[in-house]
Order: C-alpha cells, then sequence, then structure tokens
C-alpha cells in the first residue's frame, strides 16, 4: 500500500525507471507548452495593458498588467533559452506557474479588494493541467499560493467578500490538486506506454539487442557522433540451421542468446544489433583498431569455448576518412573471408 502511494505521488502511478526513461519526453512537452503559454499570455496581458490606458474599468489594474507583460516576455525568452539549456526547462514552469498565481492573487486582493476573486482560481484549476511534473511536487505549489492567496485575502478583503474567496480558494485548491494529479497520471502513463511501444520496436525480442529497425535508423547518425575513428564489427553465427535441424529451435535459441550476450558484453548494448537470423553487428566509437581486435579476441574465445562458432569480420576507419557504408561493406566481407575458412576446415556433414 505505502509502495503504491509513494510510486503515485512521485511518479503518477509509474515506477523510477519507467519515470526516468521519459523524463527528456516530458521536458520536452514543458517546453513547448511553456513557449505557447508564454506567447499567448504575453499578447492577451500586452492588450490589458494597453487598454489600461483608455478604459476607465482597467486603470486600477495598470500596474499589474505591466507588470504581467515583463513576466510573460522573460518567460516566453526563458522557454526559448530552454531549448539549448534543458535544464531551465522547469525553472520555467515553475516560474510560470508563480508568476501567473501571483498576477491572480494581485488582481483578486490588491486591486479589487471588494470584488470576488475570479482570476486566481482561473490559474489555479489552469496551472495543473497545463504542466506536467512529480503530483508531489505540483500539489505542494498550489498549496503554497492557496496559503499565499489566504493571507492577502485576509489583509485586503472583509465581510462576505472574504469568506467567499477563502473557501473558493480552498474547495478550488481541492479540486485543482485532485484533477491535476489525475490528468498528470495520465499524461505520465501515455508517455510510458509510448516509450514501450518504442522500445519494443527497435529491440529484437529474442536477444534483447536493437533490432534492424533501430540499425537501419541510426546508421545515419554514426558520422556525427564518432569524432576521432569508427569501428565496425560484423558477426555472423556458423552452423545455426544445422543445429536448428539437429537439436531443435530452442537449441538454436539459447546458441543465439548466448553470442548476443556475448557481443553485449564486449561492445556495449547502445550500438549492438541483430539484424539478421544468425548476424550481428556492432559499432565501436573512438576506439582504436588494437582495442577492437582485443574485444574480437575475446569474443571469439568466449564463443568457441561454449561449443559454438561465428565468423567475425572488423575495419576501423579514421573520422577523417569515415564512409560509413563502405566502413560496414569492408566489415561484412572480412566476415564472409573468415567463415569461407571456417567451412574449409569444418566438413558439414561432420557437423
Amino acid at each position: 500500500m505505502f509502495s503504491k502511494i509513494r510510486d503515485f505521488v512521485l511518479y503518477a502511478g509509474t515506477d523510477k525507471e519507467s519515470y526516468l526513461q521519459i523524463k527528456d519526453s516530458i521536458e520536452n512537452t514543458n517546453q513547448r507548452t511553456s513557449m505557447v503559454f508564454s506567447s499567448v499570455a504575453f499578447v492577451l496581458i500586452f492588450t490589458m495593458a494597453i487598454l489600461s490606458c483608455f478604459v476607465e474599468g482597467f486603470m486600477a489594474s495598470r500596474n499589474v498588467y505591466i507588470c504581467g507583460t515583463v513576466f510573460a516576455l522573460v518567460l516566453l525568452l526563458l522557454s526559448f533559452g530552454a531549448k539549448k539549456y534543458p535544464a531551465l526547462t522547469y525553472v520555467g514552469v515553475y516560474l510560470a506557474i508563480s508568476g501567473f498565481m501571483l498576477y491572480g492573487i494581485a488582481l483578486g486582493t490588491i486591486t479589487r479588494p471588494t470584488e470576488a476573486t475570479v482570476t486566481f482560481m482561473v490559474m489555479l484549476l489552469l496551472m495543473p493541467l497545463i504542466f506536467i511534473d512529480k503530483p508531489i511536487k505540483m500539489a505542494l505549489c498550489l498549496i503554497f499560493y492557496i496559503i499565499v492567496f489566504i493571507v492577502a485575502a485576509f489583509n485586503t478583503k472583509t465581510g462576505a467578500t472574504l469568506s467567499v474567496d477563502v473557501s473558493d480558494a480552498i474547495i478550488f485548491g481541492l479540486l485543482a490538486i485532485a484533477s491535476g494529479s489525475i490528468v498528470i497520471r495520465a499524461k505520465i502513463k501515455g508517455y510510458v506506454l509510448e516509450n514501450r511501444l518504442h522500445i519494443m520496436s527497435e529491440t529484437d525480442q529474442l536477444t534483447g539487442l536493437n533490432n534492424r529497425n533501430c540499425y537501419e535508423w541510426k546508421l545515419k547518425t554514426y558520422h556525427e557522433v564518432s569524432k576521432k575513428s569508427l569501428g565496425c564489427i560484423y558477426i555472423d553465427v556458423n552452423g545455426l540451421h544445422d543445429l536448428n535441424n539437429t537439436k531443435g529451435h530452442k537449441a538454436g535459441d539459447e546458441m543465439l542468446k548466448f553470442i548476443a550476450n556475448e557481443v553485449r558484453k564486449q561492445f556495449g548494448v547502445k550500438d549492438t544489433y541483430r539484424i539478421g537470423g544468425d548476424e550481428f553487428v556492432a559499432f565501436a566509437i573512438d576506439g582504436d583498431e588494437e582495442a577492437v581486435e582485443r574485444k574480437v579476441r575475446e569474443l571469439v574465445s568466449q564463443v568457441e569455448e561454449k561449443g559454438y562458432h561465428t565468423a567475425v569480420g572488423y575495419e576501423v576507419m579514421n573520422h577523417s576518412e569515415l564512409d560509413v557504408n563502405q566502413l560496414i561493406v569492408q566489415a561484412e566481407s572480412k566476415m564472409y573471408k573468415d567463415k569461407s575458412e571456417y567451412y574449409k576446415n569444418h566438413d558439414r556433414r561432420q557437423r
């Protein structure tokens, strides 16, 4: 029970690992939302500031409108900065919440103490529906500004207006916390599901390595991510077909999983792929040829110790002369040469 409550208030009903996997998606959404919201707010509040110079009903709130316009502009600039510096995203989120909460409080207490507060109540309900963060953080933020509003109301309002505003702040505050938590939970669960589907679409279900879809997509990125050199290791499993025929597909699957695990040990999971039934490709970013050769020897040794066999070819190119497609062709060519040598020395009928 406690763990469910903890996961709800901290990770919106998911778990820590799942939440961390979608953190970038949440930050990107908040950054875009902040940009749109601040743009609209700037236009609307600036319009109100202009009206306050000519329309008597708005004149009492002119200073609030001017401050709101400046704040919306600062928030807009901050949201643009978050594109380059993601750490600014949550600064912008809580600055936006704080700014517009204070804007609503100022309009409802300082400039219109005799009127029932509307803007703050709207902001109270709106903020947790716009931005995404851990439910506990959003709830604490709302509670803080509800308290600020009640204190301000007691200092500026009297009579029935005070009673109505305080009771509305509490009621709408509880509704905002509840509805905000539900909406945030739904959004985060949607991101988690989307992330899992994305992982499934790019992961080989038997071995857990990246699949061919992921391989094709990431090929075009290697020229950019490598700064010094790029190595390609092309691996083909020898004897898979014969093993399937003699001992069954389960035995073949066990062999593929074992070899995939050894490839992962040597070259990591990020740049390692199963691109066919018995073919694997790995990339070594900014590693020298000696290091690649050492890892290949260790891979072959571990595989042969288990009683399996692989054909391996590898090639390393400096970044200045790097052609990723040509690199793969050369590594594949060496693999086929190694495979040919293997079958020269191992009669198929004996296997």
